[in-house]
């Protein structure tokens, strides 16, 4: 299992990839749009859980991870 955290802002989404163990794998930053998203969803590990903090740049993404449930959102 997976665990990957956003830290959503207006242009970048930072983000970081952890393992079950607690052990980051991956850190970085992906472009705030449906189609960098989209791309870098399909580059994470599975089974994942993808948790974001709720601030006023998230709306957009909730409603845009209808296609992302069966891959683990």
């Amino acid at each position: 299992m997976y665990f990957i955290g956003l830290d959503v802002h207006k242009k970048r989404i930072s983000y970081c990839v952890k393992d079950a163990a607690g052990c980051v794998q991956q850190e970085g930053k992906v472009g705030s749009t449906r189609r960098e998203l989209d791309v870098w969803v399909k580059t994470l590990p599975q089974p994942r859980t993808i948790a974001m903090e709720v601030t006023i740049f998230v709306g957009w993404i909730y409603d845009h991870r209808i296609p992302f449930i069966p891959s683990g959102w």
